[in-house]
């Protein structure tokens, strides 16, 4: 945590003061402009949307459904810190630094660029799923598998939000700190709760509850796909 902080300062430090960094944000969001007609938008669309607003409440409304039918109700603990607190962080984050967006954004925003809201949630509350389901699983080569998946999703939202001309680079990586800095404080509060026995990740699955998983992702899958296509799409200039 103190390391995370240590990188998060920094990184504050060079954009207040215009370091380097500053530079490379404008000369980025200058090359990504000309992308701005490109098909790839339609489907970076897609892909930032998974970490929306209307998503996270989705799938924190489901994961809270999933908790209270395995019996598992002090996983939300950490899973709310990791949520709750990194959104909240951001949001003071944003009204602090209170930095203006690029120039040429394609989807319409009223809150402030730095940190950026989409890369916190998606290793804050994406993290955490993907800890809780290298928790439950009992197959190494299933563990590294999601692992591996969760950072490249992670990646893949946060040039989404490059490419659309959302947030500079150093917003992006901001992000990323204050949303690691949040999933390390909830996966130890969870396991500090482990240790306390008021968490069980040995737990049998029924075909009931797996089906359930597979239910809560095909609902997310289609709320998000819903939201691309008849929310953010009216709003490109």
């Amino acid at each position: 945590m103190g390391y995370i902080l240590a990188l998060f300062f920094g990184l504050v430090e060079d954009v207040v003061t215009s370091d380097t960094i500053v530079a490379t944000d404008f000369f980025v969001s200058q090359q990504m402009s000309m992308l701005s007609e490109s098909p790839v938008v339609t489907f970076f669309i897609f892909i930032t949307s998974f970490a929306s607003t209307a998503t996270t409440c989705l799938i924190v409304l489901l994961v809270c459904i999933l908790c209270w039918v395995i019996r598992q109700p002090y996983i939300l603990v950490g899973f709310l810190i990791a949520t709750l607190g990194s959104t909240i962080f951001t949001f003071l984050s944003k009204l602090l630094f209170h930095r203006t967006r690029p120039v040429d954004i394609l989807l319409f925003e009223q809150t402030d660029s730095f940190p950026s809201g989409h890369a916190t949630v998606t290793v804050a509350l994406y993290g955490f799923l993907a800890y809780m389901a290298i928790r439950f699983s009992r197959n190494f080569a299933t563990q590294v598998r999601i692992a591996v998946i969760t950072v490249f999703f992670s990646l893949l939202i946060g040039l989404s939000r490059i490419l659309l001309n959302e947030h500079y680079l150093s917003d992006v990586l901001g992000g990323y700190l204050v949303g690691a800095l949040w999933l390390t404080v909830a996966i130890s509060v969870t396991e500090w709760l482990r240790t306390r026995d008021k968490i069980d990740w040995q737990i049998s699955w029924s075909v009931t509850q797996v089906r359930l998983v597979w239910l809560n992702i095909v609902c997310v899958l289609i709320g998000t796909s819903i939201y691309a296509e008849f929310y953010q799409l009216p709003l490109l200039i």
